[in-house]
């Protein structure tokens, strides 16, 4: 490059660098916040104030369950993407949509503090710093959610998270989230979890219960129950014959992607164990390397169809995230990858399983992917799952 070329081209940065400095984009004008609205911030916190009192903790035999309301465990969150530019540059990807892994993380902390507060002590707090009983909530399942609609999401408004619980047992209770921005709802995502005594994992706690107050809280109360009772289908396996691999076909195995990653203090959820939340994007983060290696075409994430939550994971833990393409539908643009997470036992020099995801992907244009063909029982039962999966959607 020659001196005069040089300097227009430093010219010309100099310029744009300048240009960018003085860009003010105009942003939507965002309503006054409401005042019972909290940030994850603030709710972290709170979160965290519940969580460390439960090592000192003892149960109350005098304290009895009491039924209670929806509405009383109803709370909101705003993630101010509107006014908080870090939160807009962490929840935005390289093309400008909110992601999905980390909405999915934030859903993660707003529907176990929803239970919470239907068992917090004093109804007449917004905040649930001291339960009924020492009992912490974990995550046991994650219902099929469409995230399509997510991708509408503005980076430049504020999110609300609206959490409530929609379901009780004994001794677990379903949350419902509802994704809401400039007054619209994008995307329902419900969570199933386990009531445990913090002071002793290995029991249960019971929970307090629902009462249905309305019509419409009756029905869904109903439809929860009959969705959180009902046994999943399990496949009929047989003798299995391993096919060959034919034109148009690839095998399952070779669509695989592997990343590894050491879980840090900044992963830990408010119990002292690796966040949940953090898993879930993970997973779906690798999946979605798996879809774009395997597509190589312009996607997006459609929803997540399935979540096992299988073992806590210590902080300080290796862990091993891989994806693979379990199931092709080219008629429909879509196809499903099978995503797990499993951590390093060092003892026997051996990765074990501790989380399993679904997740189906879908392109923008007509594709002509190849189908997989599965090799191995882990990838049977995967490709099954898929398929009947996919027949529900």
């Amino acid at each position: 490059m020659s001196a005069n070329a040089s300097a227009r081209a430093l010219q010309s940065k100099g310029s744009l660098m300048s240009n960018l400095k003085n860009y003010r984009p105009k942003y939507p004008v965002q309503p006054v916040r409401h005042p019972e609205l909290r940030t994850m911030d603030q709710l972290y916190d709170c979160f965290y104030k519940y969580a460390r009192q439960l090592i000192s903790a003892r149960s109350n035999p005098e304290i009895t369950l009491e039924t209670r309301k929806m509405v009383e465990s109803e709370l909101k969150v705003v993630i101010p993407l509107a006014t908080d530019f870090k939160a807009r540059l962490n929840m935005t990807d390289s093309n400008g949509h909110i992601r999905m892994g980390r909405l999915l993380e934030a859903v993660d902390i707003v529907a176990p503090c929803a239970c919470y507060m239907l068992n917090r002590e004093d109804l007449s707090l917004k905040t649930f710093e001291t339960g009924t009983l020492p009992r912490m909530f974990v995550t046991a399942r994650f219902h099929q959610t469409n995230l399509s609609n997510g991708y509408g999401l503005s980076p430049y408004r504020d999110i609300v998270l609206r959490g409530k619980v929609t379901w009780t047992s004994d001794n677990k209770a379903e949350a419902t989230v509802n994704v809401i921005q400039n007054k619209s709802e994008f995307l329902t995502a419900r969570l199933v979890f386990s009531s445990l005594d913090g002071t002793n994992t290995s029991r249960k706690l019971p929970t307090n219960q629902l009462f249905p107050s309305t019509p419409i809280e009756k029905f869904l109360n109903q439809q929860r129950h009959d969705a959180n009772t009902t046994r999943p289908a399990v496949p009929e396996l047989g003798a299995i014959e391993l096919p060959i691999v034919q034109d148009g076909q690839q095998a399952m195995t070779s669509t695989t992607v592997e990343t590894t990653t050491i879980a840090q203090p900044e992963h830990e959820n408010p119990y002292g164990s690796v966040f949940g939340g953090f898993l879930v994007r993970k997973g779906l983060e690798t999946a979605e390397l798996c879809a774009k290696m395997f597509a190589k075409t312009p996607l997006r994430v459609a929803s997540i169809d399935d979540a096992e939550f299988l073992k806590v994971v210590e902080i300080g833990s290796i862990l091993k995230f891989s994806a693979f393409v379990c199931n092709v539908d080219n008629k429909e643009q879509r196809f499903q990858i099978s995503s797990q997470v499993e951590v390093y036992n060092s003892e026997t020099n051996t990765f074990e399983l501790c989380d399993r995801f679904l997740f189906t992907f879908e392109t923008k244009e007509e594709i002509n992917l190849p189908q997989v063909v599965p090799h191995n029982m882990q990838e049977f039962v995967a490709q099954w799952k898929a398929k009947n999966t996919a027949k529900t959607n």
